[in-house]
């Protein structure tokens, strides 16, 4: 038996199929709003005591002697039902909702009472929920009765759009966001097809506007110092009581533009520029940086970074280097010697300009090529193999590839670079995992084919 198509996304009512039994996935959905938001998103919302849960059949594989399986999806069935939209006149409902939580599904108790946002499901045979709902226990609900309750009183005439605008920076060092607080007097308007309206946030960085019902777009207009990307939400308003909380977040639009060039003084397009905090020149472990291609003319620009002090350079990270162009690591100027880059500082969405930097040539490319064997000579077809950096070791630096049927491999590596090649094999009739590493090793001109022999004491 099928399951039918259901609805577990609410908040972008994103219509999906139960998968088998034996299929899984990450739920992942934004927030639902608040009750006047999540209410007229969805196609019913009541209140209702749980009777009874029962898994739905579905059509995955028998299930072996003691082996157990999470259902596909589940029906919950209410009594006691007080409906506040979407159902009338009743006092039993029934609903479905994924089998587990990685499916969106929402964990109800039998004998608890809740109040449950419900959607129809694409066939339009039934309701179903799931945690990118408001369902929630009727303990936990004080703010959606309160609201609720009122739909029954008329004389509202237009729905609300509000929302917070805030700062926020990322601090490059760590990776971790920085929060700045609210931000006033920023524009904001609502245009609709036939209608618009602004409000400027207020000292917490609060905003509001009142329109009819309708569909509009949302869009802030910050400072000059911030930038103004993915400062736009489209919003829908299906009823006079309905809200939706557009909130925003806004940063600094600071900026590095500069060149590179070839060691013949030619424009170097296609070259991966790397910015980094000052404080991590130097340091080990993994560096936090931002990326920029240079285009036809050699030129590159990093945009929206934050307050802080950054050097430029090429390299300055290693990653995955298989057919990339690889040079010595270099810093703006032109150094390999980190404590002589150049060093900007950067406020509150500032631009710089850096003078063109010189590139060395790059480092020379080589096939690395060898062998995978057991301990006793033989080849080890389809063993995988992978190469890390010879320096940290826990970083990956090619793409690993599986032996040939006589155990051969090959990779491209760059000259002057640490390398440690780390191979594995799952050997069916012992049931057991065999590994074999060699270096770490440096790559030169004449670096001989590599065997590394697998073995289960590795």
């Amino acid at each position: 038996m099928r399951v039918a198509p259901w609805l577990i996304g609410f908040a972008a009512l994103m219509a999906l199929t139960l998968a088998p039994a034996r299929d899984a996935w990450a739920c992942s959905c934004p927030s639902s709003g608040p009750p006047c938001q999540n209410a007229f998103q969805v196609d019913a919302v009541f209140a209702g005591t749980v009777s009874s849960i029962s898994a739905l059949p579905d059509d995955g594989p028998p299930l072996r002697p003691d082996e157990a399986r999470i259902p596909r999806a589940l029906r919950v069935e209410f009594v006691e039902v007080l409906a506040f939209r979407g159902i009338q006149g009743v006092t039993t409902a029934s609903i479905l909702t994924a089998g587990s939580g990685p499916a969106c599904g929402y964990t109800f108790q039998q004998g608890e009472r809740y109040i449950v946002y419900a959607s129809r499901a694409a066939d339009r045979t039934g309701l179903v929920t799931g945690i990118c709902s408001r369902t929630r226990l009727l303990t936990d609900a004080g703010d959606d009765l309160s609201f609720l309750q009122t739909l029954s009183v008329p004389g509202q005439t237009r729905a609300r759009v509000y929302g917070t605008i805030t700062h926020w920076e990322r601090d490059l060092a760590t990776g971790e966001p920085r929060e700045h607080g609210p931000v006033p007097d920023v524009l904001v308007s609502v245009r609709g097809l036939a209608s618009a309206f602004d409000a400027l946030t207020d000292t917490r960085g609060r905003y509001e506007v009142t329109v009819p019902p309708g569909k509009y777009e949302v869009t802030a207009f910050p400072p000059p110092a911030f930038s103004a990307r993915h400062l736009q939400q489209t919003v829908e308003l299906r009823d006079p009581r309905a809200c939706f909380v557009a909130d925003f977040s806004v940063r600094f639009d600071g900026r590095i533009r500069g060149v590179v060039r070839q060691s013949s003084g030619e424009p170097a397009a296609g070259v991966a520029v790397e910015v980094m905090a000052a404080e991590s020149v130097g340091k080990s472990g993994n560096i936090q940086t931002l990326r920029a291609l240079s285009d036809a003319g050699g030129s590159f620009e990093f945009a929206e970074m934050s307050p802080g002090r950054y050097v430029v350079g090429v390299n300055l990270t290693r990653r995955m280097e298989d057919a990339q162009v690889v040079f010595p690591s270099t810093f703006h100027p032109g150094t390999t010697d980190g404590a002589l880059a150049t060093v900007l500082q950067l406020d509150g969405g500032q631009q710089r300009e850096l003078n063109p930097m010189t590139l060395p040539p790059a480092r020379r490319q080589y096939r690395l090529s060898g062998t995978v064997v057991f301990e006793d000579g033989s080849p080890a077809s389809g063993a995988f193999l992978s190469l890390r950096d010879g320096i940290a070791k826990w970083r990956q630096v090619a793409v690993g590839v599986k032996t040939e049927f006589d155990g051969t491999f090959s990779f491209v590596v760059h000259e002057g670079l640490s390398y440690v090649a780390q191979a594995s094999y799952w050997d069916e009739v012992q049931r057991k995992q065999v590994s074999g590493i060699v270096g770490p090793f440096v790559v030169t001109g004449e670096t001989a084919p590599l065997k590394v022999v697998l073995s289960a004491g590795r």
